[in-house]
């Protein structure tokens, strides 16, 4: 027994050894990799130290830059200045001279007389001097020489310079140049704007919702107030202030607004005119469209700050392209002016600054400009642009969350548009989806049911149509989230599942609802019905040779509608749809405010 435990001993101790082998082997490997790496960290950090020396010179080169560029700026801001000055000074020194060369005589003597000479002397630029003609001059010479009175110089009469160059410096001298064009697509379930600087081609639009976890070009058109109707929040930080941070009780004291927009539609109204928030109570339509406003138009001057070194801007930097739909009345294109002006983005003194676009127009705008990778699943064939193709005919349909709008435009000589066909419409948009999805749930659930629930679980009804909207962007089977106290009012009743057939296309599933991809077609049926007759309307007109028919606006991107024009039309017609179809509208208002006569003629 002892020599097998010896030999066991030994056997181990063997083992032993040659694991520290192993080990002394491993360990030295690593010593050589520990070197290896500590070289080429030495060598990383002296190629890092290098980088930091050429990034202290970049920055110190940077600064002098910098500074260099802004004593530029401000000579430049001062020969600027002075230049009017200047040009008025030219003008009337060459003026004054022309007509001094043509009108001053030279001294005669007359009947031993010698002739006064007129004495011409130098006026502000809007003035301008008349002269009494020659015979006028002798007959109050000689009368004067008569009756033996002292010498007057005569009397030149001052008339107002109504030359165009007049007017201009004029205008010039009163107005700020606009450095700027701000568009604000003020829209049913987004909204958003996009802004360029006088001199660069880039269009830029902020990004919402980025501590949401969301990033999208535009906004909900939601906007809070407290329950002494002062604004807290717009957009995403309304609905999420609403459905998330504030208690239920508090909730029924705020006014909350969304989807506000359509309320101008097919309404008489004025500065009076009242609208009812989520928890029932009223408050002036002025005011919430004006605070709406108010909101972009801060949001917007600080981005643009932000883009331009931190420059500060002011309302009266910009031209504002407010767009909207083209089916709305007078009254309510005037109703929204009078907001923009309650708002800040203009005052009564310069109204000039504003323009009021249609949405089709403002996208047709943007669309006619595109290069051919501009558009998904489709090119233009004969040229780069739609602009550089005198005669071409296309259509615009402005799919939008309240409204559909159709223009018909033809490129004419500089890529200037003319309007073919009036400018049309419904209120077809994609907020029609969401009203059949609510009825689909009143119908499922009874009304009782859900009445009760939107009365008082509002901030829930606002998640649930929000998750919604984000459905409608897909095709075929979707998983709605039904909230949880909408379950719990449900279930008084009886069992969800007992709530949905294979029969209406949708089922229940852990807490979800499952739409069929029918079942969420049959939402979009009315919209893409009215889209239909739209078109087919306009396409009647047998003068118009139509090529192209672009889908722009954020209903656009669902793939029911896109699907469905494309079956419609897409045999003769060649449907194309802009990579950024949401932004169209906005960015169009853009370009149109850097070129407001774009529009050659309209119907």
């Amino acid at each position: 027994m002892a020599q097998q435990e010896r030999k066991m001993a030994d056997l181990r101790l063997q083992n032993c050894k040659k694991e520290i082998d192993e080990l002394r082997k491993e360990n030295l490997h690593f010593r050589k990799e520990n070197g290896n790496l500590k070289s080429q960290n030495r060598t990383l950090r002296l190629e890092n130290e290098k980088i930091y020396k050429e990034i202290d010179a970049l920055r110190e080169e940077y600064g002098n830059l910098k500074s260099e560029i802004s004593k530029l700026r401000s000579e430049h801001q001062s020969i600027h200045s002075e230049i009017p000055n200047e040009r008025e000074g030219k003008l009337m020194d060459n003026k004054l001279e022309s007509s001094e060369d043509i009108r001053e005589p030279e001294e005669n003597i007359e009947n031993g007389k010698p002739l006064k000479k007129k004495h011409w002397v130098k006026v502000p630029f809007e003035l301008n001097t008349t002269e009494l003609n020659t015979e006028q001059e002798k007959k109050k010479e000689e009368q004067s020489d008569d009756k033996k009175t002292p010498e007057k110089p005569p009397k030149t009469t001052r008339k107002q310079c109504t030359s165009q160059t007049g007017n201009t410096y004029n205008n010039r001298v009163q107005r700020k140049e606009c450095i700027a064009s701000i568009g604000i697509d003020f829209g049913t379930a987004f909204t958003g704007y996009s802004f360029g600087i006088k001199g660069s081609k880039q269009i830029r639009q902020p990004k919402w919702g980025e501590e949401y976890g969301l990033n999208t070009p535009k906004t909900l058109t939601c906007i809070l107030f407290d329950e002494d109707e002062n604004f807290l929040k717009f957009g995403y930080d309304a609905i999420m202030t609403y459905t998330r941070q504030t208690r239920k009780d508090e909730a029924k004291k705020q006014f909350l607004f969304d989807n506000f927009k359509m309320e101008l539609y097919g309404r008489v109204l004025h500065r009076d005119s009242m609208m009812t928030a989520q928890n029932g109570k009223k408050m002036r339509a002025m005011k919430v469209f004006s605070e709406s406003l108010r909101f972009m138009k801060d949001h917007a001057l600080e981005m643009m700050g932000k883009h331009t070194s931190g420059k500060k801007y002011s309302a009266s930097d910009v031209t504002w392209v407010l767009t909207v739909p083209a089916i709305w009345s007078a009254a309510a294109k005037k109703f929204m002016t009078e907001a923009a002006t309650e708002a800040g983005l203009v005052s009564e003194s310069n109204p000039e600054r504003l323009i009021v676009a249609l949405e089709p127009e403002a996208a047709s705008v943007w669309c006619k400009q595109l290069p051919s990778e501009g558009f998904m699943e489709g090119d233009l064939e004969e040229a780069e642009t739609l602009e550089q193709i005198s005669g071409t005919q296309y259509m615009v349909v402005d799919c939008g969350g309240g409204t559909i709008d159709v223009t018909v435009h033809e490129v004419a000589e500089g890529g200037r548009l003319k309007e073919l066909n009036r400018v049309s419409g419904n209120n077809m948009g994609g907020q029609t989806v969401d009203v059949n999805f609510k009825l689909f749930l009143r119908e499922t659930f009874s009304e009782k049911v859900f009445d009760d629930f939107e009365e008082n679980h509002p901030s829930e009804v606002k998640r649930l149509m929000y998750d919604f909207s984000i459905c409608k962007r897909y095709e075929g089977d979707v998983l709605v989230q039904c909230p949880y106290n909408l379950q719990e009012l449900a279930r008084k009743v009886k069992d969800m599942e007992d709530y949905f057939t294979e029969e209406s296309e949708t089922d229940w599933e852990s807490g979800s609802i499952l739409l069929s991809g029918s079942k969420l077609k049959s939402f979009h049926d009315e919209s893409l019905n009215g889209i239909e007759s739209l078109i087919e309307r306009i396409l009647e007109n047998q003068n118009l040779k139509i090529k192209y028919i672009f889908l722009v606006g954020g209903f656009a991107l669902s793939p029911y509608v896109i699907n469905f024009v494309k079956e419609k039309f897409g045999s003769k017609y060649k449907v194309l749809f802009p990579v950024d179809a949401a932004m169209a509208v906005v960015k169009g208002a853009v370009m149109f405010g850097m070129m407001p006569n774009i529009v050659e003629s309209r119907i």
